[in-house]
């Protein structure tokens, strides 16, 4: 704002503020400048600690949020890695990994009316 006024320019101002108020009145306006000043930057640090309290709260609750989910999470895979378990004492097999698709356009997969229970894919 200022960084186009020379030394000259601003002599001038400072004249033109002396003779409008008087050498009595300008340290009154320079103590309520700095008073005014004091007030807006308590004002604007008062205004940032609302907002990181408000900012805080929400977060808190995503965070608990998130926590109560990852618990949830872990006890509905405990009856499944239990069932797994048995399942491999048993000697039985389980399923580890899905079977990948081939690569390119997806089979066509057709029924036969004649035998209902096989299936049969068609490559083309």
């Amino acid at each position: 704002m200022f960084e186009n006024l020379g030394g000259g320019e601003m002599l001038l101002i400072f004249l033109v503020i002396l003779i409008f108020f008087g050498p009595k009145k300008i340290p009154e306006l320079a103590t309520s400048l700095g008073k005014g000043m004091r007030k807006f930057r308590d004002a604007k640090e008062g205004l940032e600690d609302q907002l990181k309290t408000v900012m805080k709260e929400p977060v808190e609750a995503l965070q608990a949020a998130k926590a109560q989910f990852d618990q949830h999470l872990t006890d509905a895979q405990k009856p499944m890695q239990e069932t797994a378990q048995a399942f491999q004492n048993l000697g039985m097999p389980t399923p580890t990994t899905p079977v990948p698709l081939p690569a390119g356009e997806p089979p066509v997969v057709t029924v036969s009316m004649t035998e209902p229970t096989s299936l049969s894919s068609k490559a083309e």
